[in-house]
């Protein structure tokens, strides 16, 4: 396969992939912060148009706060979700990776089914159709989930009509790296959320914001978590006893068998691999095999209460960095021509 096909087919995956987390992203953080209560000194500020929902964490944490910063400057519900969404300007924005994910799919029409390039071609046209005025007039979700489904029409389509080869193990190898990065980083969006803020009262003493972990709606974050990735339910169905933080851990992190976990991501990035250059040895023969597996290895034999102890967020962070690595090193390896 040329290097140039697979290159397109790479991005395609992580693409389609990376729309579908930022509409997760916003939408979950957007929602679970109007189910919070608006303390009564932010009340003027949702008058003069500033949002009162805390979006800063999701800036910082989603690696934007210098463009965002550039580009809008004041964080408002309208500038944000026209950055994360419509921005053309911001090429992680929702449009901005559907419009690449179709000019990709334009240039290998011969290497993918009608069917798949339809499904792009017209969700694409579908969202140029909406802006943030539009959003905040009806509704987020209802636009986000429309995101999701074109995301999910599109997997599903792949599934059904592409053959078992280099073309579609290209294809699994974009998505899924894409997925794995994206796991973490909406887990360490949400985990940011979580931890204690202080706040000084009138009389110097600090009070600890009860939404933080270890306060009185810490499981509220918890479930706002596991929605964020469409875990919820399968971790209800998976653990009996409640929400627990290191069980969330294990099930969106090292979990073998859900299809968004970390884990399971990394090990179809490696198997895929392992069939584009033929290698059916025990070991890695080149660059991008060597960071995967060092990676997948790591998943493998961590616990969630030693990552959690040794601190989740600096765990997470770790994890996107290596999934940049593997990704770097596909790139180098293969794809630059």
């Amino acid at each position: 396969m040329l290097s140039r096909d697979a290159d397109n087919c790479f991005w395609i995956g992580r693409y389609v992939e990376r729309a579908e987390a930022t509409a997760r992203m916003v939408d979950v953080h957007y929602h679970a912060a109007l189910e919070s209560a608006l303390p009564p000194e932010e009340s003027e500020e949702l008058e003069q148009g500033t949002t009162p929902m805390p979006w800063k964490s999701i800036i910082t944490i989603s690696d934007s706060a210098e463009d965002y910063a550039a580009a809008k400057g004041e964080e408002t519900d309208r500038d944000v979700l026209h950055f994360f969404t419509f921005d053309t300007d911001n090429p992680n924005s929702i449009l901005s990776c559907w419009r690449n994910a179709r000019e990709n799919a334009r240039a290998i029409r011969e290497q993918i089914s009608s069917e798949m390039w339809e499904s792009l071609n017209v969700s694409y046209l579908q969202l140029r159709e909406w802006n943030a005025d539009r959003i905040l007039a009806t509704t987020p979700h209802e636009f986000y989930q429309l995101v999701k489904n074109s995301s999910h029409l599109f997997q599903g389509i792949l599934n059904r009509t592409m053959m078992m080869g280099e073309t579609r193990d290209w294809l699994d190898t974009g998505r899924f790296l894409e997925r794995s990065g994206q796991t973490a980083r909406l887990t360490d969006v949400k985990y940011h959320d979580l931890l204690p803020q202080s706040s000084s009262s009138e009389d110097g003493s600090s009070e600890v914001n009860p939404f933080g972990v270890g306060g009185p709606l810490d499981t509220h974050g918890w479930i706002a978590v596991l929605k964020s990735v469409s875990a919820f339910e399968m971790y209800r169905k998976t653990y009996h006893d409640g929400i627990k933080p290191a069980s969330v851990v294990g099930f969106l992190v090292l979990s073998a068998q859900f299809p968004a976990s970390v884990r399971h991501g990394i090990g179809r990035v490696e198997s895929c691999l392992r069939r584009i250059s033929g290698n059916t040895t025990g070991s890695p023969i080149n660059e991008p095999e060597r960071f995967v597996g060092r990676l997948y290895a790591d998943l493998t034999y961590a616990r969630p209460d030693e990552i959690i102890h040794n601190g989740l967020h600096e765990y997470l962070e770790n994890v996107q960095n290596q999934c940049e690595l593997v990704g770097l090193a596909i790139i180098n390896t293969y794809l630059s021509y």
